[in-house]
């Protein structure tokens, strides 16, 4: 299973337009325990020798015996591996055209109620290495006879994650947007303007940005011509943090959370 988290942008205050100029400015680090997972579950199943993934988009199915089996219609991997560990716990790793961009582990609690997972993201072939750790608890009961994963399961907070995966760094000047991050993605992007390449991003996404108001920036992302996602980030009254809604229109998803200026 490849976690990737993707965290990025809404408040409701407008800040005056001399602070929307200056204000994205800097580096933005995202603020652990502000996040607001997404409230629809993560659907896992292990039995009979077959792991399946019901929640992804498309659903993934493949056997789990710890070798490589091609998936379709994902971005960032076309291969994944399962591993059962032990009665609890399960080993995933992801390839794409060969390359490894992420392996994960889940551990189920002897109660069953919690899920621990950790993860390394390297999805990126220029950046830095991305790790973290979270937890899960159970919204689902797992089938008679299924591995401990199998059920559904609600994200309840990352306890951490590298220093590479929350930090963004904006520049905006001359009605010119910049990003870059330690991960290696980058773009410069017009506001109001045409979708431009993310540079480092190995699934080809693009990405536009307008303005919604004088402390309000949108960006979407597409792929192929399609929104895969839109984030929404609205500086506050003073300009430290931004208030974040990240919206995942492929798998229907939604994040919030803030970042803080380094």
């Amino acid at each position: 299973m490849q976690r990737v988290t993707a965290i990025l942008l809404v408040s409701a205050f407008a800040a005056t337009p001399a602070l929307a100029q200056t204000g994205f400015n800097g580096t933005w680090k995202v603020d652990l325990h502000s996040v607001q997972a997404p409230q629809k579950p993560d659907v896992f199943m292990i039995k009979g020798g077959i792991y399946s993934c019901r929640s992804c988009v498309p659903v993934v199915t493949v056997k789990a015996d710890g070798a490589f089996h091609a998936v379709t219609g994902h971005p960032y991997y076309d291969e994944e591996s399962v591993k059962v560990v032990d009665a609890r716990t399960v080993a995933f790793a992801n390839r794409l055209r060969g390359k490894a961009t992420g392996s994960s582990t889940d551990t189920v609690s002897a109660d069953g109620r919690t899920l621990t997972f950790t993860f390394t993201d390297t999805s990126s072939p220029n950046g830095q290495v991305v790790n973290g750790r979270g937890t899960e608890r159970r919204v689902g009961p797992a089938p008679a006879g299924a591995h401990a994963i199998s059920g559904s399961w609600r994200t309840d907070k990352y306890d951490n994650v590298s220093q590479a995966g929350l930090l963004t760094t904006y520049k905006l000047a001359g009605g010119m947007l910049e990003m870059s991050s330690p991960t290696g993605q980058s773009y410069r992007a017009k506001i109001g303007g045409g979708p431009v390449a993310i540079h480092g991003d190995s699934a080809g996404t693009m990405a536009s940005i307008r303005r919604l108001g004088p402390a309000t920036l949108q960006e979407t992302d597409r792929r192929a011509g399609k929104i895969v996602s839109v984030a929404t980030m609205t500086l506050d009254r003073g300009g430290r943090t931004m208030n974040v809604v990240y919206e995942d229109k492929v798998g229907g998803m939604r994040t919030l959370y803030k970042q803080v200026k380094q």
